[in-house]
């Protein structure tokens, strides 16, 4: 799908049913055909389209001395729609490619990251503006998920508090994965961004620069975040593991002494019941021998602390 924006008189964006000078064009799964539409229209590497779309494409700036034309891709986060038992995320490239008279940005998922740049006054000519602008809200999405999986994560814990079951422990598991995936393409976002700062193909202007500072910042609270929530997780992944094999080892305990203190009168009814000469004993003596093994069998433990 193609959607093409130009300035109004206001200043504002509006949509455009075709290509004109300093526009921005937002393509969202594009077919082969629009992308090559594209290609051919602005004279751009049609590789500079493709890379975006490739899920496992990495962070990363390039640029096409030909057409004089710069690649930027970095990754966003999204809800991993394969997951329906739990909310889980994953990281998406998206791609934004600037030159003189254009702004493309590429994706091959429906996002909403453009809703807020898209109704206010921007002016598509400040084309490095618009790069840092999508950087920096490609950050805050980071930093807001984060929270959510925060809130989520502190909700599966009070819920473990109570009652274990292997459906928290999945849940958790999903948490630790979509962190993975944050902890991942925060790096090669903030590796991005450092390059953004040398890169020559780039023009940047002094409010531009600031933007890119803050920028910087972002990212580093969402790396450090991320890392943060990480480590948490792992403790308490590893303390609940701790918890299950203690609470199984006490299962297995228990069970052991039912079967010691159930085999001791059976040892000794069969005893008694061989064919053999045996002192002659009535079925209450027989008992009563079973009970005294017993007692001594539940001494000898207590006296080992078996049953703290």
């Amino acid at each position: 799908m193609i959607t093409t924006y130009v300035n109004s008189d206001e200043m504002t964006m509006i949509k455009s049913d075709k290509f004109q000078y300093n526009n921005w064009v937002n393509l969202i799964q594009p077919s082969r055909e629009e992308m090559e539409e594209v290609a051919e229209y602005f004279n751009i590497p049609i590789e500079f389209i493709e890379d975006p779309l490739d899920p496992e494409e990495s962070a990363r700036i390039e640029y096409d001395e030909d057409t004089n034309s710069t690649l930027i891709i970095s990754d966003f986060p999204i809800v991993d729609k394969n997951i329906r038992q739990t909310e889980s995320y994953i990281t998406v490239p998206i791609g934004i490619i600037l030159s003189k008279g254009y702004i493309i940005t590429i994706c091959s998922h429906e996002h909403d990251m453009f809703n807020k740049l898209i109704n206010r006054k921007f002016d598509l000519r400040m084309k490095s503006r618009f790069l840092l602008e999508v950087l920096l809200t490609v950050s805050t999405k980071y930093n807001n998920t984060l929270k959510k999986i925060n809130r989520e994560r502190v909700k599966i814990e009070s819920n473990l508090r109570h009652s274990l079951t292997s459906k928290q422990l999945y849940e958790l598991m999903e948490i630790e994965k979509s962190l993975v995936y944050f902890l991942t393409s925060l790096t090669a976002n903030g590796d991005t961004i450092k390059k953004i700062f040398r890169s020559r193909s780039i023009k940047l202007y002094d409010e531009d620069k600031e933007l890119l500072e803050d920028l910087m910042i972002e990212n580093t609270q969402a790396m450090n975040t991320t890392e943060l929530y990480t480590r948490i997780l792992e403790s308490i992944t590893g303390s609940y593991s701790s918890l299950i094999s203690n609470e199984m080892n006490n299962i297995m305990k228990v069970l052991t002494l039912f079967t010691v203190f159930l085999t001791l009168p059976t040892l000794v009814f069969s005893f008694f019941g061989m064919n053999v000469h045996l002192p002659n004993l009535t079925w209450i003596g027989t008992i009563g021998v079973a009970f005294v093994m017993m007692f001594l069998t539940f001494l000898f433990l207590l006296q080992r602390n078996i049953f703290k």
